[in-house]
């Protein structure tokens, strides 16, 4: 026989054992998911189509004629199968919602031709037919319902590649356009195949090719296996190598016991043999107990050692994000370990957008309530997608803090009321698992899981896998959010208060012109008429000249606090006289305190230390607290200066009997643009409210501190402190 004869024979044997190696690997691989037992049904089907021909190319020559009928009619029986099986497993792996009634149709045509068949009325005949190389084989001639059971045929399978394409047009993941591109490619030389022969058996064509296509298709589907991950093959292939080499590993230490104890007691009785060999059988297992279980904790690892290494990945990530406040990198991280580890096709994580009730709103953020997508891997297109606060998807998340699955999704009845925008956000973020995330009883966030590179069902260890993770950051995850807001709310509000300050710098120059000239103005016209202090005019003219001169006060204090608040603010640190500064300062205010009746001393101890600080800016402290407690002091009132030295400080205190200050406010005194509203309001319409805050700034600016000691209805008593420093002087009287 020819090598042409023997390749043409072998080649329908050589796809019977290929197909059966691909159904032991899809058997080993997930057995309970629907998809792989059709597919497992499709190798099978194929398997024994090429067994069949086989029996076709092998019948003899001349006189087998009807052992090849045999052997054809049951061939022909196969191939609408094989087209019907494809299809099915084309719509489970697409997951493209198709009419029941196709696939009942299709199976139900299988059944009644694949009678037919067998009762000789698709094949009529076989007949002996030369083919390249003068080799005789066999071909068979179909009847015309045969012609039709063949274009049936093609309609599974166009319409399971359709399936497959748009399957292709829709995925975002590129793992899975080119195992989809695989399974297409080897369906298409499938359909040529079965075209080749169909054409050879009516002696248009010079040869069937429809086993090598059956090849090609085996071929390329161990590819998309392999290479793409249609199935967790790798682990399949190393878990059965693995066994394999324990199973021989412990049949070789049985086998080796075996011999040696029979070789032992040759010569001993058959009953003490038995004996001897079943008591070396028990020897045999409990020494290797211990071995054993330690090549089993070997071989574990190293068939799923990409899995087990991103499951400690996992493990680690949640503990290493525990104190991490940058969001984005903590969602990153787990998007990516959480596809790596669970070999999913993508992932993302939703959280809850920002408010629409006067929170600060971080820039590039949806303003819309609802959860948003705030990393992804290997998704696109989802950036923009948002579930709203009162999705049915969020309130089942919220009321059951389960998984929720994509079967839920579809079988589910609340879940048929989606709005347009969820399916679409279903759709896009390829949802098979949806996992909450939850802290203090909240729903701070939900996990979104792609189906599986391998198309499989994720299993129990998986989904607690995932769960564990979960709960583990999801505390870590809110608090890196709520940071995040937190720094966004800050940089906001040090924008606003820059705008502030550039707007009071504007308004005060802006000020400073028309001030001038209506001062001006009013003192041009009391010296050019001789206008009565008591006259109409006269009274006029001095409430003028008041409300100018408190307009040019707001204006300077409006000047010193954006000139503090710039930064900018230099001291002038020169040595100076406490004594001299705090008579001048107490002289120059004694003409208010006087129109309000009001008695100002001035208590200094016989020595005071020079100091080296900023005469005018202390000279500004001493005139804002003094200030203060003449506007918040009844007439006839008393205002005290007192000056004390303690340890390293000079401590000055301005006391009056005035209104005080309920204990409530104390701490909000210093703060800029507060008036004190206690009692009836004395005072307060004629203050700023930054007269305070200036003099704490110099203070804190000097060394010191500022404070005040307060009794609503009593008086209050302000102190701030001044360093001496190391080179300070003291001087008498």
């Amino acid at each position: 026989m020819s090598i042409y004869a023997i390749f043409y024979e072998l080649l329908p044997l050589a796809s019977f054992i290929f197909n059966i190696f691909l159904l032991s690997l899809v058997l080993r691989s997930d057995w309970r998911n629907l998809r792989n037992r059709v597919f497992a049904l499709l190798l099978f089907t194929m398997a024994l189509w090429g067994l069949t021909i086989f029996g076709v190319r092998t019948s003899p020559h001349p006189d087998g004629a009807d052992l090849a009928m045999i052997w054809e009619r049951t061939a022909v029986v196969m191939v609408l199968g094989i087209s019907v099986l494809f299809y099915h497993f084309s719509v489970l792996y697409t997951r493209i919602r198709v009419p029941k009634a196709n696939l009942a149709t299709f199976y139900t045509a299988w059944v009644i031709f694949a009678v037919l068949s067998v009762t000789g009325q698709v094949v009529d005949r076989v007949e002996e037919v030369t083919l390249l190389g003068g080799y005789v084989g066999w071909t068979y001639r179909f009847t015309m319902l045969g012609i039709l059971y063949l274009a049936l045929g093609y309609v599974p399978v166009i319409l399971g590649i359709a399936n497959l394409v748009q399957r292709h047009r829709v995925s975002k993941s590129p793992e899975e356009k080119n195992r989809i591109l695989y399974m297409v490619v080897g369906a298409g030389l499938s359909l040529v195949g079965a075209t080749s022969d169909f054409l050879f058996s009516s002696g248009i064509f010079f040869y069937p090719f429809g086993i090598m296509a059956n090849l090609y298709f085996v071929a390329l589907t161990s590819v998309a296996m392999l290479k793409y991950q249609l199935l967790e093959l790798r682990v399949v292939l190393r878990s059965g190598l693995t066994y394999t080499l324990l199973g021989t590993f412990i049949v070789g230490v049985y086998g080796v016991v075996f011999v040696l104890f029979n070789f032992t007691f040759r010569s001993q009785s058959e009953p003490a043999r038995l004996l001897a060999v079943i008591s070396a059988a028990a020897v045999v297992a409990i020494a290797l107990q211990p071995v054993l279980s330690q090549l089993q904790r070997w071989a574990d690892h190293w068939f799923s050692r990409e899995r087990y290494d991103h499951l400690q990945a996992l493990v680690q990530f949640s503990q290493d994000t525990k104190d991490i406040t940058d969001l984005k990198s903590i969602a990153d991280s787990l998007t990516g370990l959480v596809s790596q580890a669970m070999l999913a096709s993508s992932s993302a994580l939703l959280l809850p957008a920002p408010q629409s009730t006067g929170r600060p709103k971080a820039p590039g953020l949806p303003q819309s309530p609802g959860f948003y997508v705030a990393s992804t891997d290997e998704l696109s297109g989802a950036e923009g997608i948002i579930l709203g606060d009162e999705s049915p998807i969020l309130n089942w998340l919220r009321d059951n803090n389960g998984i929720l699955t994509r079967q839920d999704l579809e079988v589910v009845t609340k879940f048929r009321a989606l709005t347009v925008d969820e399916q679409r956000a279903v759709e896009l973020l390829d949802m098979e698992l949806l996992i909450p995330l939850q802290s203090k009883g909240e729903l701070t966030g939900v996990l979104v899981v792609g189906p599986k590179l391998a198309d499989e069902d994720y299993s129990t260890s998986d989904i607690n896998l995932l769960r564990t993770v979960v709960n583990q950051t999801a505390t870590a995850i809110e608090n890196a959010r709520l940071y995040g807001q937190e720094s966004e709310r800050l940089a906001q509000l040090e924008a606003l208060e820059k705008m502030k300050q550039t707007l009071l710098l504007t308004v005060a120059h802006e000020l400073k012109t028309p001030l001038t000239a209506i001062k001006a103005g009013t003192e041009m016209l009391g010296l050019q008429e001789d206008v009565p202090a008591s006259g109409a005019k006269g009274r006029l003219i001095r409430s003028i000249n008041r409300g100018v001169e408190r307009l040019e006060r707001l204006v300077d204090e409006s000047l010193d606090y954006a000139q503090m608040q710039d930064s900018n603010l230099q001291l002038d640190l020169e040595s100076t006289d406490l004594r001299e500064l705090y008579q001048e300062t107490v002289s120059l205010l004694s003409p208010v305190a006087r129109s309000k009746r009001q008695s100002l001393e001035l208590n200094l101890p016989d020595k005071l230390p020079l100091l080296q600080i900023d005469r005018r800016r202390c000279e500004r402290i001493l005139l804002n607290l003094i200030s203060n407690a003449n506007r918040y002091t009844d007439f006839g009132g008393e205002i005290t200066v007192g000056v004390s030295l303690e340890r390293d400080y000079l401590i000055t205190h301005v006391t009056d009997n005035g209104q005080g200050v309920a204990e409530e406010d104390l701490e909000k005194v210093f703060n800029v643009y507060y008036r004190n509203a206690s009692a009836d309001g004395l005072g307060a319409g004629k203050s700023s409210g930054i007269g305070l805050a200036i003099a704490k700034y110099l203070v804190e600016l000097h060394g010191g501190r500022i404070w005040v000691e307060s009794t609503l209805g009593e008086g209050s008593t302000f102190y701030f402190s001044l360093p001496l420093g190391d080179d300070h002087e003291s001087i008498g009287n």
